[in-house]
């Protein structure tokens, strides 16, 4: 008895000794390093469209990251209602602190262990995941799995999900089984190439489904009609030649979703506003808006941000690959109109004193970084840069940054250092470029005023 009391208080006593040092963390300016990795998640769903619950159960494989013992892992789980916390039989117990959920290791981990717990959970309605009587979708993982959704995480996914059998089922990754159980249709999807979760996502509904192929690629269209393929997939087609890489999946799908679904983006799959359908593909901003989503497949998932702070290296590239298609779909013209749109944008945020930098650390969340002000910034800084670098160069050095960084977490830096070879010429070719009008330091100055917001220096961020 004596041991048994004494095991529970030495037990008390971790927990709170965790749990106090987990409550420093959101004093500092960002958010400290999380301790572990996940290297897998295997997730199984069960979708209610009538009572608009879902049922969850999420195991999760992790290794250390450090070089002493781990007592406690903190995970994102949004408003997410924890049923239990296991790891094997054992019970695990857990703790919940805002949007995540603290979980203490009866036996702590070790720096040369892999372990798996397992998470079991129930969701309602949420900013991230949206239920109506015929559809469910998401946008924000964590509410709707327990998961580490930190940027620069990379993980791979099995996510096995349960529905009604009349419902038609999107989820990140490679469709690998499809059966019938019990009246429901169980779907089974793989993502073997590591993302970040932020990039896990799924759709149910009662929708209609049309298909097609371009390069290789499965188009699959839910909710809408066969019109979007052609400008789907010749958007497809200038994104990989300008990048220099192919789209980095087998599949992608449009979802048209019930409510404002705009900028929902996973791996593979892309939700879009069911009033945006009717003519879609054929006016300029929605076809803007086809290819803005599709390229976030490659600039936020082949290529994701370090941290929050760089998440216009999404936002912005994407935004201004979709104004440099319509450029040579429509032409110049077309190309000066959105520029001068995200001008006319930008300078409006900045009248009303909305201006930031585009890599701005003190953005410690998704939603802090979020905004207008990545996506129409970006396009501007993008497009001072390709006209002092010369069109062709602009673009040899958008590839070289992308097949340096495809399949890892890029900053800033990294994308500037892709750029640093313009003002003296380009060290691969030996050409200069023709549009350069200043030296290599007039583009560190734009960057630095631009990107890092340092007004009138060469300094890059720290």
């Amino acid at each position: 008895m004596r041991a048994q009391a004494w095991e529970t208080i030495s037990r008390l006593v971790r927990v709170a000794s965790c749990l106090a040092w987990l409550r420093i963390i959101p004093l500092a300016a960002a958010p400290l390093p999380r301790p572990y990795t996940v290297e897998n998640y295997e997730v199984s769903i069960q979708a209610d469209l009538v009572k608009q619950r879902l049922s969850g159960e999420v195991k999760i494989r992790f290794h250390s990251q450090v070089e002493t013992a781990i007592s406690a892992l903190e995970l994102d789980a949004g408003p997410l209602e924890i049923a239990s916390v296991v790891e094997g039989q054992a019970p695990q117990w857990f703790e919940r602190k805002g949007s995540t959920l603290v979980v203490i290791l009866t036996n702590p981990l070790r720096p040369d262990e892999h372990r798996t717990i397992t998470v079991r959970y129930q969701a309602g309605p949420a900013p991230g995941l949206k239920f109506f009587p015929d559809q469910i979708y998401t946008s924000v993982t964590s509410d709707w799995m327990a998961c580490d959704e930190r940027p620069g995480e990379r993980a791979t996914l099995h996510l096995t999900i349960a529905a009604p059998q009349d419902a038609k089922v999107a989820g990140s990754g490679q469709l690998t089984a499809t059966r019938a159980s019990e009246g429901q249709n169980i779907t089974e999807w793989q993502l073997d190439s590591a993302a970040g979760p932020s990039w896990f996502g799924f759709a149910v509904g009662r929708f209609a489904e049309n298909t097609s192929e371009a390069e290789g690629v499965k188009l699959r269209v839910l909710g809408a009609g066969t019109e979007l393929f052609e400008p789907t997939a010749a958007a497809m087609r200038f994104l990989s030649e300008r990048s220099g890489k192919h789209y980095p999946g087998q599949t992608y799908t449009q979802v048209f979703v019930n409510g404002d679904a705009t900028r929902s983006m996973a791996a593979g799959l892309t939700l879009l506003p069911e009033r945006s359908a009717q003519g879609l593909g054929k006016q300029p901003d929605a076809l803007w808006l086809v290819t803005s989503e599709l390229a976030h497949q490659w600039y936020g998932l082949g290529i994701a941000s370090q941290d929050w702070s760089d998440l216009w290296l999404s936002e912005g590239v994407s935004a201004y690959l979709a104004d440099a298609f319509l450029g040579q779909r429509l032409g110049r013209e077309s190309y000066a109109r959105e520029i001068e749109h995200s001008r006319q944008i930008y300078n409006l945020l900045r009248s009303q004193g909305k201006d930031r930098p585009l890599s701005y650390t003190n953005w410690t969340t998704r939603q802090d970084a979020e905004g207008e002000i990545l996506a129409h910034k970006g396009a501007c800084f993008l497009d001072l840069v390709h006209e002092m670098a010369g069109d062709s160069v602009f673009w040899e050095e958008l590839r070289s940054y992308t097949s340096e960084h495809w399949g890892q977490a890029a900053a800033s830096e990294d994308f500037q250092k892709a750029f640093s070879a313009i003002g003296g010429g380009n060290p691969r070719t030996g050409k200069k470029p023709a549009a350069l009008k200043n030296s290599a330091k007039t583009l560190d100055n734009l960057f630095s005023l631009w990107v890092y917001g340092i007004p009138g220096g060469t300094a890059k961020k720290k």
